[in-house]
């Protein structure tokens, strides 16, 4: 017997269309056996007569109908008798490839619905789309970009490709994946506009939003371009590693509805010019059979031809082998699920890193794609290191996680491996905000050296203009000299009480081949605040130096200042392991305008830079070494190395080697992979007997 909903579905059928025998047989043993289901076939056959314009009375007891057309109790009750019908097209309209679509060279028509007051109702669009180029094209399908002439914007349309379309296997799979790519909404997936019919080809295609051409693999591309050319390019790998992030919250969001996109790489991503990221392609995705987004998708595919398309599918090898996971190279299918998406993760995280993708060896090494999805399957995953020195270890650990040859070693989800790179990034920043400060610092030490020997040139030009220093060229009595001497004497005492560095002051006459003290006051020993003048018996003839004939070649008032071993002006002097910061200036006879010597300053440099390294905090350890990399000062945690002092970098810190092999022609070292060394130079003399200092960081 029938229940109430059918024998109504059936009366209403009954008004439009003849029944079977084994339906009409049902609706009159149910109208023999039920009052109400009589008076609703009366009801019902009222409305179709007034309806078709038919004032007849019925047999079942209505005597007429309203002359001016239905009532308002009848219109609703109308509404009702229809629902049953407007649900059963519904349900075949789901049933095809949304049928009743078409388009007219570029023109779709789909259905859309709507709801009122309990009623489902359609709304039909009409839209034209103009082609206007290709954009790219696959195994499956083409991409053209078109304007939609309706809202006159730039849309991508894809279509199944003629060749393609003859597959009953190939056609479902673009079904599947415009359904797919449909119920994906989400801000980093290609949000889908309408799926329609060609109805000139009768080919199914879909609009979406048109993301532009630049992908992913350009953008990797130009990175590791401007690295190449020595650019700094810290904040661009900063954004290539949020990118990523983006494309695992697309990916998260996927597999938090039971698909997995199995084709995961920099090309399938698009990026437009204002950051935002586009995840593209889910042709080859797949459904997780316990996802409620299977439920969903079955219900609008034949059951029969779902099975067909799994078990086409299954042994088959999917994805692309420069980013394939090793049990999609296998074939082995019925492993593929979230795992094998983080392994593809894990490849775009390995070409930002290394600018190659992961299997491009194994692809370089055979052109025989069975040998080279063998090797894949079969060979321990390459690591980013292995193949670019400069990656940072962290980041190279969580790519090899990732890329885990056993699916169980990789990260349980795509949360994880994002919130792996999140961390690093979070402590990479931390960390060059502290070698930002390094960094500061040690151009702080570059202009602090830079100003006192700007200071020092200063002085010593001030001490050779001297009125003593013209008078000691003129005067002849002992008696005459002394005076001046004396007087000098009290004024290069006043210099060195005055500036704590320098060593001592002297005033050089030059005679031929060899040179005379005529003044000379120096600190004794290492107590900074004694000071003596040397009497004149002790002062020193002798020949001169490289520094004395580099000096006495200058015209007046050009200073040079440079970095001398055992600088003392006397022959006996015998700390040979002092370093001087010396500057002098020559001195000519304003009568003669001939060269009579020179003045002569010497700045302890061990003792300038002990009191500079006391202020440098953030330094876990510094050295300072001369241009013949002997070390000048050394410190680790604030303490003094005095044991390095004179030993070369190469036998005391020969990790700091290539930092030093690279200031030799650059000012600044600049570590931008692991933040751990800064770098700087300072040349006194013409590129030449100068410094360079080397700064640590503490975490290092």
């Amino acid at each position: 017997m029938l229940d109430d909903n059918k024998a109504s579905k059936l009366i209403s059928k009954s008004l439009r269309v003849r029944l079977s025998e084994k339906e009409s047989q049902q609706v009159e043993d149910k109208l023999e056996s039920c009052e109400q289901t009589q008076k609703f076939a009366a009801l019902s056959k009222a409305i179709q007569e007034s309806v078709a314009g038919n004032l007849a009375v019925s047999k079942m007891g209505v005597t007429k109908s309203n002359a001016g057309g239905l009532t308002s109790e009848a219109k609703l009750r109308l509404k009702g008798s229809v629902l049953s019908a407007v649900e059963e097209k519904n349900s075949l309209s789901q049933a095809g490839l949304i049928s009743g679509s078409s388009v007219e060279i570029g023109k779709t028509v789909s259905h859309t619905p709507e709801f009122d007051s309990g009623l489902e109702e359609y709304r039909k669009i009409t839209n034209r789309f103009h082609l206007m180029r290709v954009l790219g094209e696959g195994g499956l399908g083409k991409v053209w970009l078109a304007r939609d002439e309706q809202l006159n914007r730039r849309v991508a349309i894809k279509e199944l490709k003629s060749e393609s379309s003859v597959s009953p296997n190939a056609r479902l799979r673009f079904h599947r994946e415009a359904e797919i790519t449909g119920h994906l909404e989400h801000p980093n997936v290609v949000p889908l506009y309408q799926y329609g019919i060609n109805q000139a080809t009768e080919e199914p295609f879909y609009a979406m939003r048109f993301v532009g051409k630049r992908t992913l693999t350009d953008a990797i591309s130009e990175h590791h371009d401007r690295i190449a050319a020595g650019f700094d390019c810290s904040i661009n790998t900063h954004r290539l590693l949020s990118v990523f992030l983006d494309i695992c919250q697309a990916i998260a969001y996927a597999h938090s509805r039971g698909v997995v996109h199995r084709d995961l790489k920099p090309n399938n991503v698009a990026l437009d010019n204002f950051g935002q990221v586009i995840v593209l392609d889910w042709g080859l995705a797949k459904i997780m059979e316990d996802s409620e987004l299977a439920m969903k998708v079955n219900l609008s595919v034949d059951i029969a031809s779902s099975s067909t398309l799994i078990q086409t599918m299954d042994g088959e090898v999917i994805g692309t082998p420069r980013f394939m996971s090793p049990e999609q190279a296998s074939g082995r299918l019925d492993e593929v699920d979230q795992k094998s998406d983080i392994y593809g993760l894990g490849a775009i995280l390995f070409a930002m890193l290394t600018g190659k993708a992961p299997h491009d060896q194994e692809l370089s090494e055979s052109a025989d794609l069975d040998s080279v999805l063998k090797t894949i399957a079969e060979s321990e995953t390459p690591r980013p290191l292995d193949v670019y020195s400069c990656v940072p270890q962290e980041l190279d650990a969580i790519c090899a996680k990732a890329m885990a040859k056993k699916r169980h070693l990789r990260f349980e989800s795509v949360q994880d491996l994002a919130e792996a790179v999140e961390a690093w990034m979070a402590g990479q920043n931390e960390k060059k905000a502290g070698y930002d400060n390094l960094r500061m610092e040690g151009r702080e030490l570059r202009a602090e050296l830079q100003s006192y020997a700007h200071n020092l040139e200063r002085n010593v030009r001030f001490a050779a203009g001297l009125p003593p220093i013209e008078q000691l060229m003129q005067v002849t009595s002992d008696q005459e000299i002394s005076v001046w001497r004396e007087r000098l004497s009290s004024i290069f005492e006043g210099l060195l009480q005055a500036n704590p560095d320098y060593q001592n002051i002297a005033y050089l006459r030059f005679d031929e081949d060899s040179y005379t003290e005529l003044v000379r006051v120096e600190r004794i020993g290492n107590d900074s605040h004694k000071i003596r003048v040397v009497p004149k018996s002790r002062l020193t003839t002798a020949t001169p130096n490289d520094f004395h004939q580099r000096v006495i070649h200058k015209l007046p008032e050009e200073v040079l200042t440079s970095l001398v071993c055992n600088p003392m002006c006397s022959p006996d002097a015998r700390n040979c392991n002092r370093v001087g910061l010396l500057s002098a200036v020559p001195v000519y006879n304003d009568q003669t305008e001939e060269l009579f010597g020179l003045v002569l300053i010497n700045c302890d440099m061990q003792k300038l830079l002990r009191r500079q390294m006391e202020r440098r905090l953030n330094a876990g350890e510094v050295i300072v070494a001369c241009d013949t990399f002997n070390i000048l000062m050394r410190t680790k945690q604030g303490q003094f190395c005095d044991e390095s002092l004179s030993a070369t970098v190469r036998d005391a810190a020969p990790e700091f080697l290539p930092v030093v092999d690279y200031l030799q022609d650059n000012l600044d070292f600049i570590d931008n992979t692991n933040c751990d060394i800064y770098g700087g130079r300072l040349w006194f003399d013409s590129n030449k007997n100068g410094v360079m200092y080397m700064l640590k960081s503490n975490s290092s």
